[in-house]
């Protein structure tokens, strides 16, 4: 079997820029607003100018690896999933910019928001709220950036 943890396809809007990557559904990842953390790299190779996102806060994030200050800029960006069939609403977010991450991270509070269900998160297995009960959608590959 191969793991995947749930990841699903983002349309991201920076002001009237829109960048697509791909989120991991990380339920670990505990706010109380809608949160999304990319890669320093993802804000360089998709030319994101901080400048028009406000002030950022410096920020201590507890992670598995220990504590770690980032900068989050609030309510900087919209998300919404963007599958075949349907798309989301999309949701205002905190941008939160980290150094050593490597994936798109959405929090627990993006992941309601955006009204993802996770069925199963170990193969990658989940829908939408208001899908059929029997609707079944599938993970995306990892995206590094």
């Amino acid at each position: 079997m191969i793991i995947l943890g749930v990841r699903v396809k983002l349309r991201v809007r920076f002001n009237d820029k829109f960048v697509d990557a791909i989120a991991l559904a990380n339920t670990g990842f505990e706010t109380d607003s809608p949160q999304l953390l990319v890669p320093r790299s993802f804000i360089t190779l998709n030319n994101i100018d901080l400048r028009f996102l406000g002030e950022p806060r410096v920020v201590e994030y507890d992670t598995a690896g220990g504590p770690i200050v980032m900068h989050m800029y609030p309510y900087a960006c919209r998300a919404a999933v963007i599958e075949e069939d349907k798309v989301s609403k999309e949701v205002k977010a905190d941008l939160v910019i980290s150094p050593i991450e490597r994936e798109v991270i959405m929090s627990d509070a993006l992941i309601e928001e955006l009204g993802i269900i996770l069925l199963s998160p170990r193969r990658g297995l989940w829908r939408f709220i208001d899908d059929p009960v029997e609707r079944i959608r599938y993970s995306y590959r990892p995206q590094y950036w």
